[in-house]
């Protein structure tokens, strides 16, 4: 498939293939002039040339080659010659591809003194980039001037200067390289300086390089601005200085549309999120600043309609991603009821599941997601790091569907600070509620896939001439003319399928999950709960939860995401009932934190008690040492009985003792409440109940 010299087009650059390998593909970019071998790999040249990214063409330099061999001049053949035994010895090893052993076959030939290391780069670049053949080294004596190249003159072009003296000069050679200099160190770089600034920095090498030359013989900032710009064209500016990421998002040439690679209604859906520049206040307390919302929308490519939505204070994440792709599958009567808005099905007609979700990489990635890909049979795209533009459509929304609201509400975010001197500070003027921003929205979302005109929407060549360019009508025409790829789905399955995933533990305290323990019906009657030792139960059980309810889990007992017991929380972790998972985390991480803590003074006691044991011990085997036994093991354990019943009659004698009366303080003045007092003396049956039994 690939072949060596074969050229092709990327993103309007041309590049030819010098070497290839098993994996990878060594290229160089023609018409650059500091162009070298770079790596790519088969991999991407065939992803490339599937989505037409890349695209073969013809070798521009194949008829030169082929037509010189008549029409060169006895000059040219020898400068061919000479150029070719300067890099003959390097370009027949492959080690010449690898910049350090390049490197070192060029210093070797410096080394000859057969030519300078830049000539010998410069001679491989053109072998390289016009085909790799002998006859790639003649030289262009011809060609002279063109269009769009700098001439070669004996006189300054243009008018005399007629608001200054200055008389400027011609631009030759030498003062091209120092042109060259200034713009390639402060222009085309990540962070170019003004061409102001550049221009007084090229007048600075000047006056260094022509001593001699008075100022208003300097080349004027006029010439140095067009060599800039005849040399340097804007695509090539812009891809210096800025990074291929930011090129790719927002200066490439577009090629085709969003709307051309979908087949019809449900075909792909985009989802993004944004943070609303607006601040909202509480609805209980309105003096109270909450922050600013999180939006996600959901947005169906083909028809450009606003299917599903979230609005709220959590941060942007799978879980919050999760909710606004239910409500995008599902009816939208009573996301609008919840905030107080009533609909007509036909205001919103959208419900199911797409054929394809184009996300961010962080959002839908990982094994979570797997759920909505493999049960519910819905692929997930997602779209490169730090590139928007792949989601073209939902990004542009949130910009047409914030400056709708913004001239009318208070809290707006104004600019990039906070405040100015001198200004008020927009986040004390929130007074809006959450639900009242929720409703404002969902009226914008309504009014744009119900009314809003799009006068730049490029059609299906199928879509008939009446059918007005707004979302719900190009959703009902495809709905009804195109593929339709909805497909139906059980809200409440749908949710739990999506939620977040966990392996739980089982033992026969419950469903242990994130160290709470959850109980229900099937998991009593299956057993698994039996309190015995030789009992096997399951292991590795998947469970969803939803992280903001922690009362409930979804026990999955097989792989279909459609099957699940729903279990409660138990009674040994009733602390946790009525918390989200968030809380429950954070209240887990504090009492880990006060166990860690207390960790140091429990060993510390510990070790005390136990040298207060060891010290007992000690004592008590010192004092049995010292007494003389004089009985047999026989008599000491038969005496067992009538030692401890003295024993308890010892202990009886002392808690009965009562401390003598003269020895207590002044005695305290006793009023009776009660008439007379009771008899609280021991009952007569009471010495029979604290008869010992005999000691075995």
């Amino acid at each position: 498939m690939w072949q060596i010299n074969q050229t092709f087009e990327l993103e309007g650059v041309l590049y030819r293939i010098l070497s290839i390998t098993e994996f990878n593909v060594k290229w160089i970019e023609l018409y650059n002039d500091k162009a070298l071998p770079v790596d790519i790999s088969v991999l991407e040249l065939e992803e490339l040339l599937s989505n037409q990214t890349l695209r073969p063409v013809n070798d521009p330099y194949l008829s030169s080659l082929l037509n010189s061999g008549t029409s060169i001049s006895p000059a040219a053949l020898k400068r061919r010659d000479e150029s070719f035994i300067i890099i003959e010895s390097m370009i027949s090893s492959d080690e010449v591809f690898y910049p350090s052993s390049r490197s070192k076959l060029a210093d070797k030939i410096v080394q000859k003194k057969l030519a300078t290391k830049k000539t010998i780069y410069r001679l491989l670049r053109v072998y390289w980039q016009k085909g790799q053949s002998k006859n790639a080294l003649i030289p262009s004596f011809g060609e002279r001037g063109g269009y769009g190249s700098i001439r070669s003159n004996v006189k300054k072009p243009g008018r005399p200067s007629v608001y200054s003296d200055s008389r400027g000069t011609v631009v030759d050679e030498d003062i091209k390289k120092i042109f060259e200099r200034v713009i390639n160190k402060s222009l085309l770089i990540k962070t170019p300086k003004s061409q102001s600034d550049a221009y007084v920095e090229f007048r600075e090498h000047f006056a260094n390089s022509y001593p001699d030359i008075g100022v208003k013989d300097y080349p004027t900032k006029r010439q140095f601005t067009y060599y800039y710009r005849q040399n340097y064209k804007i695509d090539k500016r812009l891809k210096l200085q800025t990074s291929l990421t930011n090129y790719l998002k927002d200066h490439r040439p577009l090629q085709s549309t969003s709307t051309a690679h979908v087949l019809g209604p449900g075909s792909r859906y985009e989802i993004d999120a944004t943070i609303a520049d607006i601040y909202l206040a509480s609805e209980i307390d309105r003096n109270e600043i909450i922050g600013r919302p999180t939006i996600y929308f959901v947005i169906d490519v083909f028809s450009r309609m606003i299917v599903g939505l979230y609005i709220g204070y959590d941060s942007p994440s799978y879980v919050v991603a999760m909710q606004a792709i239910v409500t995008a599958c599902t009816n939208k009567y009573e996301l609008c009821k919840k905030v107080g808005l009533d609909i007509d099905e036909s205001d919103w007609p959208v419900s199911g599941l797409p054929d394809a979700i184009l996300a961010d990489r962080g959002e839908l990635i990982g094994h979570q997601i797997e759920a909505l890909a493999s049960g519910f049979g819905v692929r997930i795209e997602n779209a490169p790091p730090r590139r928007g533009d792949a989601k073209g459509i939902v990004e542009r929304a949130f910009g047409t569907i914030q400056e709708k609201f913004k001239p009318y509400v208070a809290g707006v975010v104004q600019g990039a600070r906070i405040k100015k001197h001198g200004e008020s500070d927009y986040r004390l003027q929130a007074e809006m509620s959450v639900k009242e921003f929720t409703q404002i929205i969902l009226k914008i979302v309504l009014h744009h896939n119900n009314y809003k005109q799009m006068l730049t929407y490029d059609p299906d060549d199928a879509m008939p001439a009446d059918i007005r360019w707004i979302p719900r009508d190009i959703w009902n025409w495809g709905i009804k003319s195109k593929t339709g790829m909805l497909r139906a789905a059980d809200p409440e399955v749908l949710r739990v399928g999506i939620l977040p995933r966990k392996t739980a533990t089982l033992s026969e305290r419950g469903l242990k999950v994130w160290g709470v323990y959850y109980i229900s019906s099937e998991i009593l009657k299956s057993g698994w709960l039996v309190r015995y030792s030789g009992h096997t139960r399951s292991k590795n059980l998947e469970v969803a939860y939803d992280p903001d309810n922690a009362d409930i889990v979804y026990l999955f007992t097989d792989n279909s995401y459609k099957n699940y017991w729903r279990c409660n929380i138990a009674d040994r972790s009733r602390r946790f009932r009525s918390m989200t998972f968030w809380k429950v985390w954070e209240l887990q991480r504090v009492e880990k934190t006060v166990k860690k803590d207390h960790e140091s003074v429990e060993y510390e006691k510990l070790r005390e008690l136990n040298k207060f044991i060891e010290d007992t011990k000690k004592g008590a085997s010192k004092e049995r040492s010292s007494v003389d036994i004089g009985q047999s093991d026989r008599q000491r354990i038969k005496g067992i009985k009538s030692n401890k019943s003295d024993a308890i009659h010892q202990e009886r004698s002392l808690r009965g003792k009562v401390v003598n009366a003269s020895q207590s303080k002044e005695k305290a003045t006793i009023t009776t409440l009660y008439g007379d007092e009771e008899d609280y003396d021991y009952p007569s049956f009471v010495p029979g109940l604290f008869d010992d039994e005999s000691d075995q």
